[in-house]
Formats: structure tokens, sequence, C-alpha cells
């Protein structure tokens, strides 16, 4: 979940609202998988109406709740998920990840039980699957991030590491380039990115080695070729998408970074890219018009669920009006931002500025 993806698409031009494209499986966790969360959950509900205990419906539905921060109905969903497939290793795995989100937002007070909840549920899938993948990934950010008087062990999550890497190269090198880029190690990130490459080639893994290459300073041309090999084989990356058009707006090639944006929004009916795009016009002072017309395009419809949020949105069009000269427009949108999203600090910040 950690890795290097910028998970983006977008489209210039329609005024309508986005409309997702036909998938062959329209199964709970294929939709997750595939970044269409809303329609997983939609999917999802109609099938626990149908079937109270359908494991795959509840163990999905409970992790996208989760991502909504909708923490008490995820934790009851994925109590359910459990209790209708206890030998299921998924539903525990689940459940574990709802523990994990509700840590990272919950109080001190809580974290310490949620952190158990999710050791819990982890170690009960391992014990069910020893090399379910995604439960040893737990289990080897739990060891790393969790204090020893909340069972943390380096040891162990470097045990639990070495045989990610006998299982799965490609994850393991991925998550070698997490742990990498945590400690701020930016020479050894891209040496494991590359070798998770290697490995197998596959797709998810060129998208992460793209996604660390598109800054400027580092090998954005490259980037783009990775990013063009994943989504030819598998066009429903959103992200290797924007890596797309992120490169073509670094290189003000606007007539292909449209047509790019274009087959995007076609391929998976998703607009987050407009957010990241425009955030990209901004940040390195490409074209702030072109900025403010992605973004307002992003607010027309509902983010999807994980996407940037529409403050999120207002902000980043607060920062492009300013940089148009528009000052009262620009505290405008900082304004309604903070409105919407209280927690958030960067349009606080900004504004502060802004107003002297």
């Amino acid at each position: 979940m950690r890795r290097f993806d910028l998970a983006m698409i977008l489209s210039l031009l329609l005024a309508c609202s986005v409309v997702a494209p036909a998938l062959g499986d329209e199964s709970p966790q294929t939709l997750m998988d595939h970044g269409h969360m809303r329609r997983a959950a939609a999917v999802a509900e109609t099938r626990i109406k149908s079937n109270p205990n359908d494991v795959e419906a509840l163990r999905v539905l409970a992790v996208v709740r989760g991502v909504q921060k909708r923490f008490d109905e995820a934790t009851e969903l994925g109590e359910r998920a459990v209790a209708a497939g206890p030998k299921d290793p998924d539903a525990h795995c689940a459940m574990a990840q709802v523990a994990g989100m509700h840590a990272q937002a919950a109080s001190m007070i809580k974290k310490p039980g949620l952190a158990k909840r999710f050791k819990k549920e982890a170690e009960a899938a391992l014990a069910i699957d020893p090399n379910h993948e995604d439960a040893i990934e737990n289990m080897i950010g739990f060891h790393r991030q969790a204090p020893g008087f909340m069972g943390g062990d380096k040891k162990k999550g470097a045990e639990f590491l070495e045989h990610l890497m006998k299982i799965d190269p490609t994850s393991g090198w991925l998550e070698k380039a997490d742990i990498a880029s945590d400690d701020k190690d930016s020479v050894l990130a891209e040496k494991c990115l590359r070798q998770a490459v290697a490995a197998k080639g596959e797709p998810r893994a060129k998208q992460a080695l793209a996604g660390w290459l598109i800054q400027p300073w580092r090998k954005p041309d490259e980037a783009e070729r990775l990013a063009r090999e994943a989504v030819e084989a598998e066009p429903w990356r959103t992200g290797g998408w924007a890596l797309i058009a992120v490169r073509e707006a670094q290189r003000k090639q606007w007539a292909e970074m449209d047509q790019t944006l274009a087959k995007a929004e076609a391929a998976t009916g998703n607009l987050g890219p407009h957010y990241q795009v425009a955030r990209v016009l901004v940040s390195e002072n490409l074209d702030a018009v072109r900025a403010e017309a992605l973004l307002r395009r992003y607010l027309t419809v509902e983010p999807e669920i994980g996407a940037p949020s529409y403050a999120g949105a207002h902000w980043r069009l607060g920062q492009a009006l300013e940089k148009q000269g528009k000052k009262s427009e620009a505290i405008a949108e900082l304004q309604t931002a903070s409105k919407l999203d209280p927690k958030l600090d960067g349009p606080k910040k900004d504004l502060k500025r802004l107003k002297g």
C-alpha cells in the first residue's frame, strides 16, 4: 500500500461526470485492486444483502470503510468477515488492515490496543497461510514501526522480510525500497526498485520505479518509458498514466498531455490525476492556468475513495490562482479548503502567508 505510486489520471475537455469502464471481473477484490474503491463498495454491499456471510464482500467493504476513516463500521464488517471465514487468511488480514488504519488516526491511549489487534490478526492469517504476502508485509511494517512495549522487534521484522524475498522477490525488493526510502537512503531505494523490476519485470515494479525516477533531478525520461510499459500491460494502472502525463507536462507538450489524459480517463474512469498533474504544474512553475483548469475539472465530480479530497483540490486551486496574481480568489479557495477540512495544515499556512 505504500508503493511509489502517484495514483492519478485525467481529462481536460469533458465537463460531464466520469463513466467508469467495464471490467471483465467485477468482483469486489478486483475492483479494489484496480483502484475502483467506490464500485467495489457498491458491489460488496449488494452481495452482502443477498448473503450476509459473504466473506469476500465483508472484508473488502471493511477495508474500504477503513480508508474512509469510518472505523466503527469497518471494525464491525471486519469482525463479521472473520466470523464468517475463520479459516480465511484474507479475512484476518483485512481485519489487521482496519486495525492498522485506525491506529494511525487514533489517540495515544488507543494506539496500543489497536496495535495489539493488528498483530493478532496478521499472525492469525499467517497461521493459516505462512506465505500470505499481505500478512507478511503487515508484520514487516509492524516490527519496524512498533516500539518494544507494543511487541515490535526489528530482528523479527528482518526475518519476515527475508521470507518475503524467498516467496516473491518482486514484493521483497519493493518492501526493501520502502524501508530505504523511510530511512532517507535514496541511493539504496533506487537500487532496490531496480532489483524489483529485474526480478520478473512486473508492471507494478516498473510503475514503482517510474514514480521514483519522475523527479526532474533523477531520470524522468526513463520514468516515462517504464510507465508506458506498465500501462501497456495493465491499462487500469492510473499511476502509470499519470506519470506519462506528468512527463509530457514537464516538457510542455500540452497536446500530447491532453491526449494521454483522455486515454487514461477512457481506460480507468478515474479523475484523480487532475489533482496530481495540476500539483506538478504549480509546484514546478510550469503552467498555473492549465493547473486551474485541471483542478476545476476535478471538482466537478466526487473524488474516488482514497483520492485527494475536495479540500485538497481547493487548496491546490488557491495556489494556482496565487501564481496568476489572483490574490483575492486564491484566499477564497484556501478558506474553502480550511472549512472543508480544518485539520489540513497546508491551506492554513498559505492563508497566513497571503494575509500577511
